[in-house]
């Protein structure tokens, strides 16, 4: 070890020690640089250290030097650097970085002289291939053509399975295989060098061979070869595929004589021992077929499996469609609303009568195959109802069943085997509540572990509806057999009081005061035979003869009639028309109707109105107003249509009638006078219905209106939707 106070001597001393050998650890100290240019002075003299054939390893003991100088310093070589005052681990780490990083330059100066050793062998070693690839110049020339021969042949296999691959994607993922086929065929035929191929396969299950497509054959001629097919005995005999899809033998490429002096090679297309159809590839000269037939044997069985398939996959798709269809089919016509739910409660599947209940309204049929993807909010909804806004059955409330506590869900999926089956009330989107029959069950889902549910609702109100009826037809038949009995038991007396009546007539003097009795018993007994005919006629079945006529003729009529009783009262009776705007004048009242019948329900209604009014102060108007859409009943009884009719009002200032009248008051036998009948009033109700119109009663202000609405024409569309 030595040590210099004077840098410049100490470089001198290393410089005289220049030469091979192991380098040195050189330890400098700030101090030695003293001044302002020390730093300069320090990074000239490691620059200088650096020129020497030696690496030595400058380190540096500083007090506290700042980063960019040290970092200037590393540059030019300094090794390491040591902040004064050092402690002992300090000069014990610095000793093993050293140590490592002279193990490192000993270890890079031994692979130096290693590489110049390797070189100088590499020379020898080239210098010795050089001179025995002079001698053998003629086996690398033999051996690169027979390079160049497996080259081609690879590149010709890998022709081969491109075009099988191609085949194979295109047919899996055309939903066409019309332009499809044309293009594998035409493809098929260059690549063998044929000048011909068709696809030959069944129609049906069972049914005969027909061409599927068909490149460069001439039409019909391959009729005939198949004919021959299907005739020789040696086609059917070894041609089976054995399991996934590998071939037995060679037979199952099978040359028959083909048109024109051409050879046709049949492949016949199997597929779990059916016999799906033939490839035939017809070739301009025998020998071409027997060429292509060594050549391509391998690669004419493969397309033989690849078809074979395929062929079987599409039909088996075919089969599952027309399955799927049918299903789709049948799940849209049921009048059942039916629904599936994931476990989260959202709709997976609604069909057109489900969501017909939820809107309250008719859906647009749509593409049966599109069931298949007709899922809830949240899941393509454009597919399962009219708009966004389409509700959901289960999680918007829309459904609460009989002894339902709590969430609906769970409720279903805890009866016995998750089965339910009760009543229930749904809530369509325009806020009508309607009765339903619900069942539920569970289903798998679409995953293993999955759990759907099936419910299924049926629309009671057409059952409720005929439920009602067929109590109204009880009551009605009732009421015929007792109208009847009635009516016999009680004109037999009637007969009897009014000849009576008349014999007594005969003889009294004329002018005999007593006479004004029988005239009173001859009236009452008329009154008497007038509520029956009524009553009789309510209880017969109605059907109005209808005709084209102007409404206004048996408007007028009824005034005229009604006016003289109008001015004994003291009452005023107005028409008030408000024709259709732009309707032709002489065609704008023109309706379908009964005409008498309808002068009766106008009568009716006119004379109960005279009688309401307060004497002196009535006011009675009948209002005739044309509208192109009136809310009308459908005529199945099932919903509602807009139609363009006629709408009347009589309106009157009496005194209208109480609570729970206006329910009852077309209800045949019920009355508010003293001396009606009932049967007016039901008996408008009657003939307006089977005109295929209504008629309400209802309160505006202070008067009392009654309504009637009629469609113009007699007959009107089964179902349609009420516009908004």
């Amino acid at each position: 070890m030595s040590v210099f106070s004077d840098p410049v001597a100490a470089l001198g001393f290393l410089q005289g020690q220049n030469g091979p050998g192991a380098p040195r650890l050189v330890i400098l100290h700030q101090d030695a640089f003293a001044g302002s240019e020390g730093a300069d002075k320090l990074e000239a003299w490691l620059q200088a250290l650096q020129d020497l054939s030696v690496a030595h390893l400058p380190v540096l003991l500083h007090g506290g030097l700042e980063g960019p100088l040290l970092v200037r310093l590393f540059r030019v070589g300094l090794c390491d650097a040591l902040s004064l005052p050092v402690e002992q681990h300090h000069w014990l780490n610095l000793l093993i970085r050293v140590e490592k990083r002279m193990q490192l330059r000993q270890q890079k100066r031994m692979l130096l002289e290693d590489n110049s050793h390797a070189q100088d062998l590499l020379r020898e070693l080239k210098d010795s291939l050089g001179e025995v690839y002079d001698r053998n110049a003629g086996d690398l020339l033999q051996a690169q053509e027979t390079l160049e021969s497996v080259n081609r042949r690879l590149t010709h296999d890998m022709e081969e399975l491109s075009l099988l691959y191609r085949f194979g994607r295109e047919l899996s993922q055309a939903c066409n295989w019309d332009e499809v086929l044309g293009r594998i065929l035409a493809e098929l035929g260059e690549f063998l060098g044929a000048n011909g191929a068709t696809l030959v396969l069944k129609s049906a299950v069972g049914g005969a061979f027909r061409a599927r497509r068909t490149w460069g054959w001439e039409d019909g001629s391959w009729d005939r070869i198949l004919l021959d097919l299907e005739q020789d005995t040696k086609v059917a005999i070894g041609e089976k595929l054995l399991e996934w899809g590998v071939l037995g033998d060679a037979a199952t490429v099978t040359s028959v004589d083909g048109p024109t002096g051409g050879k046709v090679i049949a492949l016949p297309l199997d597929h779990q021992g059916l016999r799906l159809g033939f490839l035939l590839v017809l070739f301009p000269s025998p020998d071409l077929a027997l060429l292509a037939r060594g050549r391509f044997l391998p690669f004419l069985q493969a397309v033989q499996v690849v078809l074979a398939e395929e062929v079987a996959g599409a039909q088996m798709l075919d089969r599952i469609r027309d399955i799927g269809l049918f299903n789709a089919r049948v799940l849209e016509t049921v009048s059942s609303g039916i629904w599936v739910f994931d476990e989260s409660g959202t709709t997976v599947y609604c069909n057109r009568a489900g969501q017909e209940m939820l809107a309250g309204s008719a859906v647009p049929a749509g593409d049966p195959s599109a069931f298949l993807y007709r899922i809830g909010r949240g899941r393509l909804a454009d597919a399962v109802g009219p708009g966004d806004d389409f509700p959901e059955l289960v999680s918007d409330g829309r459904l609460r069943v009989d002894g339902q506590e709590g969430l609906l869900m769970p409720f279903l999926r805890d009866g016995a085997g998750g089965v339910f089956q009760g009543g229930g009330e749904m809530t369509s989107l325009d806020g009508e509540i309607v009765p339903v029959a619900v069942r539920s069950s569970l289903m798998a889902g679409q995953s293993r572990n999955q759990t759907w549910m099936v419910i299924v609702a049926e629309d009671q109100r057409e059952r409720r509806q005929l439920e009602h009826e067929r109590m109204r037809v009880d009551q009605l038949r009732g009421l015929v057999e007792m109208s009847a009995t009635l009516a016999h038991e009680i004109r037999n007396p009637l007969m009897g009081l009014s000849a009576q009546a008349e014999l007594l007539a005969d003889q009294l003097a004329e002018g005999d005061p007593r006479g004004r009795y029988i005239d009173v018993i001859t009236r009452e007994v008329d009154r008497i035979n007038s509520t029956i005919d009524r009553m009789l006629n309510y209880t017969r079945p109605y059907h109005p003869e209808l005709a084209a006529g102007d409404i206004l003729t048996p408007v007028r009529d009824a005034l005229d009639l009604c006016r003289s009783r109008a001015e004994a009262r003291g009452a005023e009776l107005d028409l008030d028309l408000k024709p259709l705007a732009g309707a032709d004048v002489a065609r704008g009242w023109t309706v379908v109707l009964d005409s008498g019948q309808f002068k009766q329900v106008l009568l009716n209604l006119l004379l109960n109105a005279v009688d309401a009014v307060p004497p002196c102060k009535g006011r009675i108007v009948l209002e005739l107003s044309a509208s192109s859409a009136v809310d009308l009943p459908a005529p199945e009884g099932k919903g509602r249509f807009l139609a363009p009719g006629i709408i009347i009002k009589v309106r009157d200032n009496g005194p209208g009638f109480g609570d729970g009248v206006q329910e009852r008051i077309f209800r045949p036998f019920f009355t508010t006078k003293s001396s009606g009948t009932g049967l007016g009033l039901s008996l408008c109700h009657k003939i307006v219905t089977a005109h295929g119109g209504n008629i309400t009663a209802l309160r505006e202000g202070d008067t009392t209106v009654f309504r009637v609405v009629l469609p113009r024409a007699a007959a009107a569309p089964s179902r349609m939707e009420v516009a908004e």
